[in-house]
């Protein structure tokens, strides 16, 4: 690709506005990774500190983020709500209490709905949908353990979402279904084996379970999820 640069102003700045109008014609779309350093530094003749610099100047405007290892990401900005009026997830929830969220994906597949998915999404019971299961830390401390299940007739594209990088709650908003409403049961049970060495917990231990289902602006339900969430590191608010 050719394009002409202005010989008197600073090249990475004109770089950052070719990237920044790459991203709101939709060429770069939000969940996306950009190019690599070497790839846009081929693609616009330029050098890797070049591209570098206009990166971090997008990442600083919030348009960008960096992932390590992973790459560089486009930010979804076009769902942004004033928080009292949001639903929380996972990562928004942990991130309002300024401690870092990460997620490691443990299982991720497709199974039919079956009867009960079925009646819950308004779906066939031959339509699949997508299982994850998630470990969540906070501060690199394991906290809970995340089933979830899509209805992937409603979300066809959801697996193009890494959901380790990404609030599943943003992706549901991108696909034109963000989260009005969410219902959440609590209750306790007793730790498997397993799922006390992911915990970092011994067996038996008791946990808090949060069964939640998420509806959209229409009332329709577009998650369920199960979580297994440790009590010593946790609590649970209810306003009224």
């Amino acid at each position: 690709m050719t394009e002409t640069f202005k010989p008197h102003q600073p090249m990475y700045l004109q770089l950052r506005e070719l990237i920044r109008t790459k991203i709101e014609e939709g060429e770069y779309q939000p969940y996306d990774s950009i190019p690599s350093e070497n790839e846009l530094a081929a693609e616009f003749n330029t050098t890797r500190p070049t591209v570098r610099n206009a990166v971090d100047a997008l990442v600083e405007e919030g348009l960008l983020r960096r992932v390590q290892g992973k790459g560089v990401y486009v930010v979804d900005r076009s769902q942004e709500l004033v928080e009292s009026q949001k639903v929380r997830g996972f990562r928004e929830g942990i991130s309002a209490q300024n401690a870092v969220p990460t997620v490691k994906i443990l299982s991720k597949n497709r199974r039919p709905a079956g009867e009960y998915y079925a009646r819950l999404f308004s779906i066939q019971a031959d339509d699949m949908v997508l299982v994850a299961r998630r470990l969540n830390y906070v501060n690199n401390v394991p906290i809970s353990i995340e089933r979830t299940v899509i209805p992937l007739p409603i979300f066809p594209e959801i697996e193009k979402i890494d959901i380790a990088l990404f609030s599943l709650y943003d992706a549901y908003a991108l696909f034109g279904h963000p989260i009005a409403q969410a219902v959440e049961r609590l209750d306790m049970v007793r730790l498997t084996a397993r799922d006390a060495r992911f915990l970092e917990m011994k067996e038996n231990q008791p946990v808090m379970v949060y069964d939640c289902i998420s509806y959209d602006e229409t009332g329709a339900a577009m998650e369920h999820s199960r979580m297994l969430r440790r009590g010593d590191r946790a609590s649970y608010a209810v306003v009224y």
